[in-house]
């Protein structure tokens, strides 16, 4: 396997977990203890990054994640993913609502020894939870 593919294979996996519904085995897995997120402006650790999609699956536990693309440079891996669900469930105090949820985002991870590092994710957080209000 070519560095290239094996970059590829960590990612994938790490996104992947998300329909297995193993997180907190995925994040022991692929995501280093030291992580730097940078996404919503650098405000989720590790744990809060676990916590916040780890509520995300119990809120809409029919949740599938597709990548839709990826590319490797250096070793950096970006994807372009989505992922749906129907929310059946409290969500941080939203009661659930049976609203269609989606999200789809691009997502920069650098991988060090075997594990994402660095993540940054761009998605449209607003218009996320705004969908997990009652209509």
């Amino acid at each position: 396997m070519s560095p290239f593919s094996e970059l590829k294979a960590i990612a994938s996996c790490f996104y992947e977990s998300y329909n297995r519904k193993d997180l907190e085995k995925s994040f022991n897995d692929f995501i280093a203890a030291d992580l730097i997120n940078h996404t919503m402006g650098g405000s989720l650790c590790r744990e809060m990054w676990l916590d916040f999609d780890g509520a995300f699956l119990s809120a809409c536990p029919n949740l599938v994640m597709n990548i839709k693309e990826q590319f490797v440079e250096g070793n950096k891996v970006v994807t372009h993913w989505t992922c749906a669900g129907t929310h059946t469930a409290t969500f941080y105090g939203m009661p659930p609502s049976g609203n269609s949820i989606r999200l789809t985002g691009i997502s920069i991870d650098t991988i060090e020894n075997g594990k994402i590092k660095e993540h940054l994710t761009v998605a449209d957080y607003t218009q996320f939870m705004q969908q997990f209000e009652r209509k």
